[in-house]
């Protein structure tokens, strides 16, 4: 019996090696713009909003030029209301914000430092604010509209749960640190109304990915 669970350990201790040799972990950060697509958002009266995130990388390596890559990432994203028209005779004007833990899963297929990648990302919404005037087109006296109230948006009034998809590229050096751009989009409606609102964002990404034991020769 003790031979038996000796040879058990030793086979379950060349497996976690075999896999150590070819997992890195690694950290990113960045910026873009973050916006919202769908059936019920006019691109008239929604732009776009400097977005940020930041967050730890695991990557592994199923061969030289095929990875998974798994990352954990704080995300901030949103839009501006530029003069939404609510009703006929007011608009909304200011900035909604989230921000998100998200978990993208990808898959990456690199050749001479160049990668592509793409897959599912989670997400889940730890705050969402706003700073939105609710604007009259009545004005009286004078041809401005005129500012009649806020408009508060809060984290009730988004689902707390997205999934979307990630596609990206990018370039990584010999000592692991990288440069990506990336397309996210949802494919779920974040409002909790019946209006078809999504998450979408560019993301312009610096970070590295140090192995964790790399053998002679990969």
């Amino acid at each position: 019996m003790k031979k038996e669970i000796l040879l058990l350990l030793i086979l379950l201790s060349a497996t976690a090696s075999s896999y150590a040799q070819y997992s890195r972990f690694g950290a990113k950060v960045g910026g873009g713009y973050t916006t919202i697509t769908g059936s019920d958002v006019s691109s008239a009266s929604i732009d776009n909003k400097a977005g940020l995130h930041a967050g730890i990388i695991y990557n592994f390596d199923f061969v030289s030029s095929l990875s998974f890559q798994s990352e954990l990432l704080y995300s901030r994203k949103g839009f501006i209301y530029n003069n939404q028209l609510v009703g006929q005779n007011e608009m909304y004007a200011g900035d909604v914000n989230f921000n998100y833990l998200e978990l993208p899963l990808l898959i990456r297929v690199q050749r001479f430092g160049l990668f592509l990648e793409a897959g599912p990302y989670l997400g889940y919404l730890l705050h969402a604010g706003s700073d939105v005037n609710r604007v009259s087109l009545n004005s009286t006296g004078g041809t401005e509209p005129t500012v009649i109230g806020r408009q508060d948006f809060s984290t009730a009034d988004f689902k707390r749960f997205d999934y979307g998809y990630a596609v990206g590229a990018g370039f990584i050096m010999d000592n692991g640190f990288f440069i990506s751009i990336r397309n996210t989009g949802g494919l779920r409606s974040i409002s909790t109304q019946d209006a078809a609102q999504r998450n979408m964002a560019w993301q312009l990404s610096l970070g590295f990915l140090m192995p964790v034991f790399q053998p002679a020769g990969l």
